[in-house]
């Protein structure tokens, strides 16, 4: 009876005590890199600027999107997104999306 009310007692201190990890996902993009795309790059130099994106999308193969999502463990989390056109294998444009907040 004491060594149940024991691990009881331990795990609900212990519950309150919850380490929430940061977690973040996709391809970090960092502004200098961004502002260092223009027009007229071809696909494989904006890949040795940028990296490979994380996702690719299938059915449209003249558009890149490059996401970054960064979840503190506690609080909002925060996404960016790049987004580039190509026209005939060279970057055609260039559309960033501002940090937009989510969750709680």
């Amino acid at each position: 009876m004491q060594k149940i009310f024991l691990t009881l007692t331990t795990a609900l201190l212990l519950s309150g005590c919850v380490h929430k990890m940061n977690v973040q996902q996709g391809n970090i993009i960092e502004q200098d890199k961004v502002s260092k795309l223009h027009a007229g790059m071809s696909e494989e130099e904006v890949k040795s600027l940028m990296g490979t994106p994380v996702l690719i999308n299938t059915f449209k193969d003249n558009r890149v999107n490059y996401i970054y999502t960064n979840k503190p463990g506690y609080g909002a989390g925060a996404e960016k997104i790049v987004t580039l056109l190509f026209q005939g294998g060279r970057l055609k444009d260039i559309s960033v999306t501002a940090e937009q907040p989510f969750g709680t």
